[in-house]
């Protein structure tokens, strides 16, 4: 009688001990902060002109375009 209760109550710990979450260590409080320069704002009137006057003049827009590539057929090689 004594062995089964006490097997039992050995069952019960164990099941209810899986459903524990787990212990893990949390990270914050071990790493150290790491220091930043304040981000510079930009006005927004200033970054509105420059969209727009880099979008309305033709020749920038050229030069500073990306070259076209051709690119290889699919049906080429083996298989």
């Amino acid at each position: 009688m004594k062995t089964k209760i006490t097997s039992l109550l050995i069952t019960i710990i164990f099941l209810l001990s899986a459903c524990a979450p787990a212990a893990t260590a949390s990270p914050i409080g071990t790493e150290m902060p790491i220091e930043t320069e304040p981000a510079t704002e930009v006005p927004a009137e200033a970054a509105a002109s420059e969209c727009l006057a880099c979008h309305t003049d033709k020749q920038r827009l050229i030069d500073t375009a990306a070259p076209v590539v051709a690119a290889e057929a699919e049906s080429k090689g083996v298989g």
